[in-house]
């Protein structure tokens, strides 16, 4: 009995796992998109890809790339704020955009796509609106494709925040 004891102890404390056998979760990557989603995100690109395959900085936001951050929470809510880095002292809206509200992630299409629903936003005839964005995640890289109306995509890159 010692010994089957000293052996359930010390295969528990080599494995880490104090519970069930096979119970341990594994470590690393989360299986889900979902779940890899979740955290705060920095802004490092917003380009306009136009259908020629040339690419520039958002003009929305002035000629450098605006600063930014997308948070993904694990209750599914979700908040946004872009600001242009030389943006107007006018008390305007210009070169800013902002919106919070829920997500929801779909991983059976390809790319994967994640819907915002908007529940307040700078734009108040946003409100109430979704924002579908292609998902494409890579380790602490987050891409989200924005397909306009028009043949011209606005692509966003962020880093993971750690």
């Amino acid at each position: 009995m010692k010994i089957a004891f000293a052996f359930i102890v010390a295969t528990a404390f080599a494995t880490g796992s104090w519970g069930f056998f096979g119970a341990r979760t594994a470590v690393g990557r989360a299986p889900f998109v979902k779940d890899q989603l979740i955290g705060t995100w920095r802004l490092v690109s917003r380009d306009v890809q136009h259908a020629d395959g040339t690419s520039n900085p958002d003009p929305a936001y002035g000629p450098e790339y605006p600063i930014g951050y997308i948070v993904y929470d694990r209750t599914g809510h979700m908040a946004v704020q872009f600001m242009g880095r030389n943006r107007p002292n006018d008390h305007s809206d210009r070169a800013y955009d902002a919106y919070f509200g829920t997500y929801v992630v779909n991983e059976r299409t390809k790319p994967a796509t994640v819907t915002h629903h908007m529940e307040g936003s700078l734009n108040p005839e946003n409100v109430g609106k979704d924002n579908v964005r292609d998902l494409i995640l890579d380790g602490d890289n987050l891409t989200l494709v924005v397909h306009t109306a028009g043949p011209d995509l606005h692509v966003n890159r962020f880093v993971r925040v750690k």
